[in-house]
């Protein structure tokens, strides 16, 4: 029988205790480090999803409501929805001449002061003049009356030989209830809403002006998704509140908006920004 020599020893049972248990550690440390890594990962690509959607709805809005037509803003806010409404505008004009009440005219001659001026209007489409009021806008026979609808036709020249101007043809003969200090008119387009419902929000269009403001399943329907998550209590916090425009200052949009993610509930992001619309009438 051969003898093992002496210093050739092999590991003994406590040793590989003590080896196994030490690596155990080390799996378990491991484990856990990598765990929160990766949870710290999932909570900052979830806070990147938040502010994403979060800018864009913002930046979305900040862009729109540079052409919204003045006084065309509604808000309509409830424990369910809370909504925005304007009217954004095609182009702004000024007016050479204008009839007033009880005047009438068929035509308006405008003239812009954009390079390269090219005017083109839809059949119906509505020309505003001086809006104080909602009501002017959105009402359909507001009195004194402020808008008057464009015939589909060709804008021939007004006999000046000057590219900027242009003649405008009503659908029908018309006069104004109030001129605008400014001699400025807009060319609307079909109004624009955002509303908040459930956890998102939407924007919808291609509606025509309504005298009262149309809300989901009332009026509006199969919106553009905007943002999700949204996590507002409508009935204290809602999306969209309207400060009117003052002697002082225009009108101003507040948005309060909360997002929270669907995977942590403890990540919440909270903004309140104001949008001042800076158009006039």
């Amino acid at each position: 029988m051969r003898r093992r020599p002496a210093n050739s020893r092999g590991f003994t049972l406590v040793e590989l205790i003590t080896v196994l248990v030490l690596l155990g550690i080390s799996v378990v440390g491991l484990s856990t480090l990598l765990g929160n890594m990766s949870g710290i990962y999932l909570q900052s690509a979830q806070r990147e999803q938040l502010l994403g959607q979060s800018r864009f709805v913002l930046e979305r809005l900040n862009r729109e409501l540079r052409d919204a037509v003045p006084n065309s803003l509604r808000v309509s806010n409830s424990n369910s929805w809370s909504c925005l409404e304007f009217v954004p505008f095609s182009a702004v004009v000024r007016y050479r001449t204008i009839a007033l009440q009880p005047d009438t005219q068929t035509t308006m001659d405008v003239v812009s002061l954009e390079p390269n001026f090219a005017l083109a209007v839809s059949a119906g489409q509505w020309l505003l003049v001086y809006p104080t009021s909602p009501a002017d806008i959105y009402a359909a026979s507001a009195q004194p009356a402020q808008k008057v609808q464009l015939r589909n036709t060709p804008q021939p020249d007004d006999g000046d030989n000057n590219s900027a101007t242009r003649r405008l043809q009503f659908s029908q003969a018309f006069g104004f209830g109030t001129a605008s200090p400014a001699s400025r008119a807009y060319l609307l387009n079909s109004p624009v809403s955002f509303c908040a419902l459930g956890n998102e929000i939407r924007r919808y269009e291609g509606y025509g002006l309504q005298s009262s403001q149309p809300l989901p399943g009332s009026g509006l329907s199969n919106g553009a998704l905007m943002a999700r998550q949204i996590s507002n209590d409508l009935a204290t916090r809602p999306v969209f509140e309207l400060a009117p425009d003052a002697l002082t200052r225009n009108s101003l949009v507040q948005i309060q908006l909360e997002l929270t993610s669907e995977q942590d509930s403890g990540t919440v992001l909270s903004y309140s920004h104001l949008v001042q619309v800076s158009n006039v009438p």
